[in-house]
């Protein structure tokens, strides 16, 4: 093959990659608001935000957001269905499975709530013993040692479980649980948008978690995680990613 047959052919070849930029699968579970979905089946929130961005800043990979479910998620991982999750914990069921994360995304917390009532304190969540608990299925709280089993938290924590933070929320309103677990990013958004319900949620001081939010991603998946950690740095140092939490309203939180 003459010189300029090789040029040419390398030329054509890059050309090529730019072209048809490699496919990076992003899972998502629902879990506002980094991941919402409307009764109309449209998926939005800071992942979905930050995927945009990702498209936006470069073109060698075309990131695409692939739903999941918080139980199906691990599996899924496994066998690539998809190749990364953003805003993961590896404490959340991840032991043992081939995985590497970048920490420091964003911190948030859980929080329990429970009805206000006049003699209620903060002392009513400290013991938790025959009250009933709503929760979210699939997700990971450190009261109950990070065990999402469905049984283990119907029989050792009297949990009721649920496919909705709102639904937990509105549980606690309605007296049918004596209190939840829920982020305090939706518990913010939601009484924002219902201020009159502030008043009748006694709120607890004390976090259930601090939780700290990892890119979590499959072991040898593309682009690898030296480039992820390289886009994530270049999200942070231009405030791309602060204005995407903010515009999501979430605060970062210190414990």
């Amino acid at each position: 093959m003459s010189f300029c047959a090789r040029i040419l052919l390398l030329w054509s070849l890059a050309t090529l990659a730019l072209a048809n930029p490699a496919t990076v699968r992003v899972g998502g579970y629902v879990f506002p608001p980094f991941v919402e979905v409307s009764s109309e089946g449209e998926w939005t929130g800071v992942t979905l935000d930050l995927i945009d961005r990702l498209n936006a800043m470069q073109s060698e990979y075309h990131f695409e957001f692939v739903p999941t479910a918080a139980a199906r998620r691990y599996r899924e991982l496994e066998t690539g269905h998809f190749d990364m999750l953003f805003f993961e914990n590896p404490a959340w069921g991840w032991q043992g499975q081939d995985t590497q994360s970048i920490d420091g995304v964003v911190l948030s917390r859980a929080l329990f709530i429970a009805l206000a009532e006049d003699s209620r304190t903060q002392d009513y969540f400290d013991d938790r013993q025959g009250k009933r608990i709503a929760l979210f299925s699939g997700y990971h709280y450190a009261f109950a040692g990070f065990i999402a089993d469905p049984n283990h938290l119907r029989d050792v924590h009297n949990a009721v479980l649920t496919l909705s933070q709102e639904s937990n929320i509105q549980m606690v309103l309605r007296g049918r649980v004596d209190m939840a677990v829920v982020t305090e990013s939706f518990l913010e958004a939601y009484l924002s948008r219902h201020p009159h319900y502030r008043s009748r949620l006694l709120i607890a001081e004390e976090a259930d978690q601090y939780y700290q939010h990892f890119l979590l991603m499959r072991s040898g998946a593309e682009p690898g995680l030296a480039q992820m950690k390289a886009y994530v740095d270049q999200l942070q140092d231009s405030g791309a990613l602060g204005l995407i939490l903010e515009h999501n309203g979430i605060n970062q939180t210190q414990p």
